[in-house]
């Protein structure tokens, strides 16, 4: 009998069983989330696992080994690719769950597209600790992207369409907003509390005063990357960054230092279209609640 890895790879024939990476490599495995899968690759470039999905917006590896995906909805599964928690928005236009988070209390953090709200959502389904945002008057499906919650209690919040990310306090109320030059799609502080934005065609470093810092611009950087999305920060500074919709020949995942200089990238060459909105660098010394 073939083992569930195997009859994994085997449902996904157009996904290489050996990654392309140029340029460098990761120094550990990556946890990348793609256009209905998602899996997890050696610096070697082997698959070792994958994993069924949607339009994957969000990813972690949790550390009992099972993943913690959004792609509308939010669910949990473990290696063999069984679910084992998820949760379906009651409302879904424009889209439901885009961005979740396993926090240390065992709530899960909701970022609800469709509605409009970050909340906890307790293992018994109550939510709790609601932030209400408008809603995207000219697309609901841009209301919001990724939300996380801070070491200090605060919560980091990307309104998407609205070109705007936010932060609220442990009371629910807002203390910090700053506007950027395209989609708010993901957002991650620095230990000194400024915080990094992804806005597709460009990634800024924001100071709490509202200084920019730092601005990594796709069309200056020599190589075909556009859509720049997800973002894990790293504790040297550097960041592994995601891109939505990259095609055959473009970059779909790279690591850049502060510096800019891009030491490996990625792409899945044998897919005409891709997308790795959600990236996660599986460094075991590594122990982010945010990303």
């Amino acid at each position: 009998m073939k083992s569930l890895l195997t009859l994994a790879l085997l449902t996904l024939p157009t996904l290489a069983a050996w990654a392309q990476f140029t340029g460098g490599k990761p120094t550990h495995d990556l946890l990348l989330a793609g256009s209905g899968y998602l899996m997890r690759v050696t610096p070697e470039g082997q698959v070792v696992n994958t994993w069924r999905g949607g339009n994957d917006n969000d990813c972690w590896m949790l550390p009992n080994g099972h993943i913690l995906v959004s792609d509308g909805t939010a669910w949990e599964a473990d290696a063999s690719g069984k679910r084992v928690w998820h949760y379906v928005a009651e409302e879904k236009t424009g889209g439901g769950v885009y961005a979740a988070q396993r926090l240390a209390n065992g709530n899960t953090l909701i970022s609800e597209n469709s509605t409009g709200r970050i909340f906890e959502l307790t293992p018994q389904g109550e939510k709790l600790n609601i932030i209400q945002v408008p809603l995207n008057a000219k697309n609901r499906h841009q209301t919001l992207r990724m939300a996380r919650r801070l070491p200090n209690g605060d919560t980091l919040v990307c309104r998407s369409g609205d070109q705007i990310v936010e932060i609220y306090g442990p009371d629910l109320k807002l203390k910090w907003r700053q506007k950027v030059p395209g989609l708010a799609f993901a957002a991650v502080p620095d230990p000194k509390g400024n915080v990094y934005v992804s806005c597709l065609d460009r990634i800024q470093l924001w100071s709490p005063d509202h200084r920019l810092l730092w601005e990594f611009e796709a069309a200056k950087s020599g190589l075909p990357i556009k859509n720049m999305t997800g973002l894990h920060l790293l504790p040297n500074g550097n960041l592994v960054v995601g891109c939505y919709a990259y095609a055959k020949g473009e970059v779909g995942a790279f690591e850049i230092t502060p510096a800019k200089t891009i030491l490996w990238r990625y792409a899945a060459d044998k897919r005409a279209r891709d997308s790795h909105m959600g990236v996660q660098l599986l460094d075991p010394a590594i122990a982010t609640p945010n990303r």
